[in-house]
C-alpha cells in the first residue's frame, strides 16, 4: 500500500528557522536549530500544508541565554523538545516533493541543508529562493538588504510584534509578505522582459552589458517576475533604473525622481513629458496636441 506522503507535491516550501549559537563562537558550525516552522502552498500559492516543531540541543552546555531573549524558549523547553533527527525525519515524511524552498536568509537554508544531509535525508530536487535577495532588486536599490520587520511594514503586513522569532508565526508572516510581493510587482512589470540564462539562472535586462558582450549564449526572454522562480538578478544591470522597483527605499529625492517607476506614474503634463524626454536624452518638441520626439533610430 503506498504511502499517503507519496502524491503530495508542493509548488513553494517556506522555512523558517530560530537557532541557538554556542556561547563564544559566530561560526555556522556553532549553530543549532531550535525551532522550525514551514508551509507548503501549489502553484497558485494556495496553502496545503504547514507544520513546526521545537528541536532540542544536543549539548546543555551549548545554550545561550541570548536565546531566549531572540526566539522566547527557555531552557526547560529547548531541552525536552525533540531531537533534530526526530523532527527532520518528520518533515522529510511530511514534505516529500517540492519545487521552491523560500527561506529569508541563506543562513536558514544551510542550517536546514546540513541538517538533513547529517541524517542522511535525501532532498527532491528544487530551487533555493533568498527572499530577501529578492526584495533587494524589486524594492530597494540592489544594493542594500531589507530587514524582515521594515518589509513588512512596507508591505503593510499585519503582525504581532512579540510573534516575531517565532518560527510557526515567522514562516506565515514570510508567505504572506511574498504572496503580496509576486502580485504587486507581476503587476508593476507585466508589460516588462528579461532575459534568463537557463544554465547559470541569472536574468538580464534587455540593455544589460553582459547581455550584449554574450551573443553566442542562449537566453530566454520572460517576464521580471521569474526573480520569484528561483533566478538571480544579474550584479551588472540590476541596480540600473531599468529595475522597476516597489519603491519601498528613499522615497523622495534624486534616486526616487530617477527611477523608471516615478517616471512611469507621472502625469503627462508639459513639465513631466520634458523632464522624461531629459532623463532618457530624447530631442523633442511640444506644439498643440502633439509631442515630437527624436531618437537615436527614428522620429
Amino acid at each position: 500500500m503506498a504511502n499517503k506522503y507519496d502524491a503530495e507535491k508542493f509548488e513553494y516550501l517556506f522555512v523558517d528557522i530560530e537557532w541557538n549559537q554556542t556561547p563564544g563562537t559566530t561560526g555556522m558550525e556553532d549553530r543549532e536549530p531550535i525551532q522550525i516552522g514551514m508551509l507548503a502552498t501549489d502553484k497558485s500559492l494556495t496553502i496545503k500544508k504547514t507544520f513546526s516543531r521545537a528541536m532540542r540541543l544536543s549539548e546543555l552546555e551549548h545554550y545561550n541565554p541570548d536565546t531566549l531573549t531572540l526566539s522566547h524558549l527557555p531552557l526547560t523547553s529547548v531541552m525536552q523538545a525533540n531531537s533534530e533527527e526526530t523532527v527532520l525525519q518528520k518533515v522529510k515524511m511530511s514534505f516529500p516533493k517540492y519545487k521552491y524552498v523560500v527561506v529569508w536568509t541563506n543562513d536558514t537554508y544551510e542550517l536546514l541543508k546540513k541538517g538533513m544531509d547529517r541524517y542522511g535525508l535525501s532532498m527532491p530536487r528544487y530551487r533555493v529562493i533568498l527572499f530577501q535577495q529578492v526584495l533587494m532588486h524589486i524594492a530597494s536599490d540592489g544594493k542594500n538588504q531589507i530587514g524582515f520587520e521594515r518589509a513588512l511594514k512596507k508591505a503593510e503586513i499585519s503582525y504581532q510584534k512579540n510573534f516575531l522569532h517565532y518560527s510557526k508565526h515567522d514562516v506565515t508572516y514570510m508567505y504572506q509578505l511574498f504572496c503580496k510581493c509576486y502580485e504587486e510587482y507581476q503587476k508593476r512589470t507585466y508589460q516588462e522582459v528579461c532575459y534568463l540564462n537557463k544554465k547559470s539562472h541569472i536574468i538580464h535586462t534587455g540593455n544589460c552589458q553582459y547581455l550584449h558582450n554574450n551573443l553566442t549564449m542562449a537566453f530566454h526572454q520572460t517576464t521580471k517576475n521569474a526573480v520569484f522562480r528561483g533566478n538571480r538578478v544579474c550584479k551588472v544591470c540590476g541596480r540600473e533604473e531599468d529595475w522597476n522597483r516597489l519603491q519601498w527605499g528613499v522615497r523622495s529625492g534624486i534616486k526616487l525622481k530617477n527611477s523608471a517607476g516615478y517616471l512611469r506614474e507621472l502625469p503627462l503634463t508639459e513639465e513631466n513629458m520634458g523632464i522624461i524626454c531629459n532623463k532618457f536624452r530624447l530631442e523633442y518638441n511640444i506644439a498643440v496636441d502633439t509631442v515630437f520626439i527624436r531618437t537615436a533610430f527614428s522620429r
